[in-house]
């Protein structure tokens, strides 16, 4: 019987500092690579750090979510693990905090998150919309 090996990795990230944040999460890629890893799962929101709150209504910021993302499917291009990490994800001028599921130089899926805690210190539904109201297969 053969297994695959899956790992989760905890990156070290700085609010709103996607750039760091990328190269963290790039290393991470990379030493899992090296321990084997072919599927490797990262936190919420990995990309621009959970704890931007109201810095998620800045379109600089969501770009450059974007652009990290794009950079992630250029440096996944020839490795051979699957990977999903979490950032902010604009469809139809509604936001989402989504994980996307990255493999060999391309997007293969984009998963909102569909429950959204909005009691305490968590106040997702200020910023984010559930993924369940997307009616749509393809964006």
């Amino acid at each position: 019987m053969n297994f695959i090996k899956a790992g989760s990795a905890c990156p070290i990230t700085k609010v709103a500092d996607v750039d760091f944040n990328l190269n963290e999460i790039k290393k991470c890629v990379e030493k899992a690579i090296e321990e084997q890893v072919k599927i490797l799962v990262f936190p919420e929101l990995s990309i621009t750090s959970y704890s931007c709150a109201d810095l998620f209504f800045q379109q600089k910021l969501l770009k450059k979510a974007e652009v990290a993302i794009e950079n992630l499917c250029v440096f996944s291009e020839g490795r051979d693990i699957l990977f999903a990490v979490g950032a902010p994800f604009e469809y139809d001028d509604v936001l989402y905090n989504a994980a996307y599921l990255i493999f060999n130089g391309k997007v293969l899926g984009i998963v909102p998150k569909s429950y959204l805690p909005n009691a305490s210190e968590f106040y997702e539904k200020r910023w984010f919309s559930s993924g369940l109201n997307i009616t749509s297969r393809i964006v």
